[in-house]
């Protein structure tokens, strides 16, 4: 019975210190900019992705299920947005999570993507294409 108390102690250690990694400091439930969705972080093997998980309009109107419009593949026009990853593939180095891809659902756009996570407690999220970068600064909710 000793042993597995001590099984189980240095399991929660274990699991506290994985939790204190610096490359998961952005793991967690964000809203975005315009506070019309939240975006759930979370680490996919050795990289981190993004799916929304609450849609604003969805509150409006019970009920609806607002669908990919705007993708840029017609066969997936009809999906539904909740639940959909809209940051993949960013790998963590010295400080940053780099080399990912962002799709905006808005514009239909996919663009190279870079995220900070700012002093103040903010998420500095970056999409750039075609030479130009906007950023937008997510907050938890």
């Amino acid at each position: 019975m000793q042993h597995v108390v001590v099984f189980v102690l240095m399991l929660g250690f274990l699991n506290s210190i994985h939790a204190q990694e610096p490359s998961d400091k952005i793991v967690g439930t964000w809203i975005n900019e315009e506070k019309t969705n939240k975006i759930e972080i979370y680490k996919a093997n050795d990289s981190y992705a993004g799916k929304i998980v609450w849609i604003s309009a969805m509150d409006n109107n019970p009920g609806s299920q607002p669908k990919d419009k705007n993708n840029p593949k017609p066969e997936l026009r009809n999906r539904d947005l909740l639940g959909i990853d809209i940051i993949t593939g960013l790998k963590y180095s010295s400080g940053k999570w780099i080399n990912g891809t962002l799709y905006t659902p808005k514009r239909g756009m996919y663009a190279d993507c870079k995220v900070e996570l700012l002093t103040n407690g903010q998420l500095k999220v970056s999409g750039s294409k075609s030479g130009f970068t906007k950023s937008q600064l997510w907050n938890r909710p």
